[in-house]
């Protein structure tokens, strides 16, 4: 068991276009965490000029990320929660928006429950 899963996908052979810019690629991550049923508290997009945009969630369970360098039709994203989730859904799901044909996905689990110890802290 462990305390959350934090998945990264290298996103290949993209659609140029489709990652260019902060409205698609906000609607593009809207998509993964509506699919995934994350609650969204916060965001910030960075459109970097000529194209190429940075994106992050803040999620009630952690985050979700990207960062897209269309000059290379590539895509970097990660997702951190604390709540169970299939990562093929998100791989599939990368696929069809950015029409890529090549995607590597990276599993981690964190936070070994069998490692961590029960806090002092006065929890209620």
């Amino acid at each position: 068991m462990f305390i959350g899963i934090h998945a990264t996908w290298d996103v290949y052979n993209c659609n140029a276009e489709k990652l260019s810019y902060v409205p698609y690629i906000k609607e593009s991550l809207h998509t993964i965490t509506a699919t995934l049923n994350l609650e969204e508290l916060n965001e910030a997009f960075k459109q970097f000029e000529p194209i190429g945009v940075t994106g992050f969630i803040l999620l009630a369970e952690s985050h979700i990320s990207i960062h897209t360098w269309p000059e290379h039709n590539y895509a970097a994203v990660d997702v951190f929660s604390c709540k169970e989730f299939d990562a093929n859904v998100v791989t599939a799901l990368l696929k069809k928006l950015f029409e890529s044909n090549k995607i590597e996905l990276n599993k981690l689990n964190r936070g070994s429950l069998d490692l961590v110890r029960p806090s002092s802290l006065d929890i209620k």
